[in-house]
């Protein structure tokens, strides 16, 4: 189960299974969500109010007395009272209220009732009911009051004097109210069948989004706000609603608009700057052999992902300029799901492995990685990761190991390793005080610096460098508040050509270089559509950057993939001219859905179709000449 879900859950659960753990708090104020035919359910009221509903309606009868609540007449029973499944509780809720108020940020409780029997006896009773507790319910003097707005078999706007202040109508656009009846209609509430048959699915008409925009519009001008009732209630409808300006979202699905709405902000994004891709001029012949291979890995990365940052950069982005396409299945040997370790295994190494092995084959048998394997050619190879360098991805060109959290042992690899450029974040295993290690490295040839700009002052041919991203707080790929991260430096929009001129210093057979865009993963583990945006754009501008190296260079391949897809993304809404994108996430973990693959270059034309993930080292070894 979805664990953001499951929160939401979770205190629903407790109501429907009659057990009380004190008094049930809202989990968050939704003002515009208005819970239609609340009385069907098993905890009137409780559970659309710990969902957070900013409206709730309550469909009453007057009987021998007593007010029931109920649609129709033999639904009425005597257990089901306004007083029992409405007043007490809203009066507990007080009882227990912190501040006074019913909702977290100062809400305020609409509550819509609607008379099924006449309208004045109702009110009548009401009145009666509510006098010791008015104070509660006078939303006109108390901004911590429930607003009671009356629906249904509502008294004519002439008779709104009779009754007390207390209580606001629902108003009808065919009538014409006087300035004193206009103060006490609280809402206007229209028959979508009325003007629209649309069923909630695709988009409005022009002409019915015309009539709706008019009528919502008329409303508006009123100072009032508009609700209409026996309408769509898709998810489709509840995204389109607050973009027409329609105030309450009617719903019969509580459940499913209250965790909607919640994740609403996490899952929309807006894209504030934008940038223009690179614009590729040259078509390469086919054929052709590439000395260098550049391969960019966006970890976590699917079609949607990408897509979603397209529609936030204007529909623009250096991939969709990229001519090849493929796409890659990412299975592991165990799994339907593969993690990084495995998948980033596959792609550097060229064969299948199980969950969290990395370098080694699924009976744990080192296999070698694709530096391991153009070291014989005498290229030099380098990778790059705004992980820490012995993440799953970049590790995979390096070490050999069945376990991926044997953080020791893989830094230890790069000892034996036939990388000439390491960068990325510093793992515990070198903050150890581990001077051992350190000490091997440094024999090994390797100059360990702690700042990319160190980079072009290295003299020899062997370089570590460990640096991260400028960050407000700490990265971490499974918190729930990612999206609160901000950023004010991406380092692999800055490590391209450095690490270039690095590796080709004083050196002529080639070179290999894998730079891994490693936070998108974490977009999608924390569901965050801002997070997912904002580093994938990130990585775009590293596409571009290469791909305008290799148009100038002539014999480099690029390759840009990803290892697995994660969050299982699907784009909901979003408009490209003005950046923005709704979506909405599966799951917080990694899915099997293929990954796609766009290559440019010498020997790009190779990668189309369905590929496997081990393709990618396979048709690298055929390009080299390598057996």
């Amino acid at each position: 189960m979805n664990i953001r879900f499951y929160n939401i859950l979770l205190p629903a659960v407790l109501l429907f299974s009659g057990i009380t753990y004190g008094q049930i708090k809202p989990i968050a104020y939704l003002p515009n969500a208005h819970s239609h035919n609340d009385y069907t359910r098993n905890n009137p009221f409780k559970q659309a109010y710990g969902l957070g509903f900013g409206s709730i309606e309550v469909d009453l009868f007057l009987k021998d007395g007593e007010l029931y609540v109920a649609h129709d007449p033999h639904e009425i029973t005597k257990d089901r009272t306004f007083t029992k499944l409405y007043l007490e509780p809203i009066l507990e809720a007080y009882k227990h209220s912190e501040d006074g108020f019913l909702y977290p940020n100062q809400g305020q409780l609409q509550l819509l009732i609607d008379p099924k029997t006449e309208g004045a006896p109702i009110l009548d009773h009401l009145t009666k009911l509510l006098k010791p507790h008015r104070e509660l319910f006078d939303s006109k003097n108390n901004p911590k009051a429930v607003k009671l707005l009356i629906s249904g078999n509502r008294p004519k706007a002439e008779d709104f004097p009779k009754y007390d202040d207390i209580f606001y109508f629902d108003g009808n656009l065919s009538e014409n109210y006087s300035p004193a009846q206009l103060e006490r209609i609280g809402l206007i509430s229209v028959s979508f069948g009325s003007l629209s048959k649309w069923n909630g699915l695709g988009r409005l008409t022009d002409k019915d989004l015309k009539i709706i925009k008019t009528k919502v519009d008329s409303v508006h001008r009123l100072g009032k706000k508009i609700r209409f009732w026996a309408s769509p209630d898709t998810k489709t409808t509840w995204y389109e609603w607050p973009k027409i300006g329609i105030d309450y979202i009617n719903t019969d699905k509580p459940f499913e608009l209250s965790e909607f709405l919640i994740n609403y902000p996490k899952e929309s994004y807006k894209e504030e700057s934008v940038y223009t891709p690179y614009e590729i001029k040259t078509k390469f012949k086919t054929g052709l052999k590439p000395k260098n291979i550049i391969l960019l890995i966006s970890d976590g990365a699917g079609l949607s992902q990408l897509w979603a940052a397209a529609m936030a950069n204007n529909g623009k982005l250096n991939v969709l300029n990229m001519p090849h396409t493929c796409y890659l299945k990412t299975q592991p040997t165990d799994n339907y799901h593969t993690d990084s370790a495995a998948g980033g295994s596959a792609i550097a190494t060229g064969s299948k492995t199980k969950n969290r092995h990395i370098g080694v084959d699924s009976m744990g048998n080192k296999v070698a990685n694709i530096p391991d394997r153009l070291a014989e050619l005498g290229m030099r190879s380098g990778i790059i990761s705004n992980d820490e360098i012995t993440g799953a991805t970049p590790s995979a060109f390096y070490t050999h190991v069945s376990e991926r959290d044997q953080s020791d042992s893989i830094a230890n690899d790069l000892i034996n390793s036939n990388l000439d450029l390491i960068i990325g974040g510093k793992n515990s295993a070198f903050e150890k005080d581990n001077k051992a290690l350190v000490t091997s490295l440094e024999n090994k040839g390797f100059k360990i610096e702690t700042s990319l700009d160190e980079l072009s002052k290295i003299p020899g041919k062997r370089a570590l460098i460990f640096q991260e991203d400028q960050v407000d707080h700490k990265w971490n790929k499974l918190d729930q508040n990612q999206s609160k991260i901000k950023t004010s430096y991406r380092f692999i929009e800055h490590a391209l050509n450095p690490a270039i001129n690095f590796l080709q210093k004083d050196h002529s057979k080639g070179f290999f270089l894998m730079i891994e865009g490693a936070k998108i993963d974490g977009g999608g583990h924390s569901n965050s559509m801002g997070f997912t945006i904002t580093e994938y754009l990130s990585f775009d501008r590293l596409v571009g950057q290469a791909l305008e190296f290799a148009e100038k260079d002539q014999e480099t391949l690029i390759i840009v993939t990803s290892d697995h897809e994660t969050g299982g993304l699907v784009i909901l809404d979003a408009d490209q001219a003005s950046r923005t994108v709704l979506g909405d996430f599966a799951t917080t973990d990694h899915t099997g859905i293929p990954v796609p693959l766009m290559a440019f270059g010498p020997g790009a034309e190779n990668f189309q179709g369905f590929l496997d993930n081990t393709d990618i080292a396979k048709i690298i070894y055929r390009l080299k000449d390598i057996k």
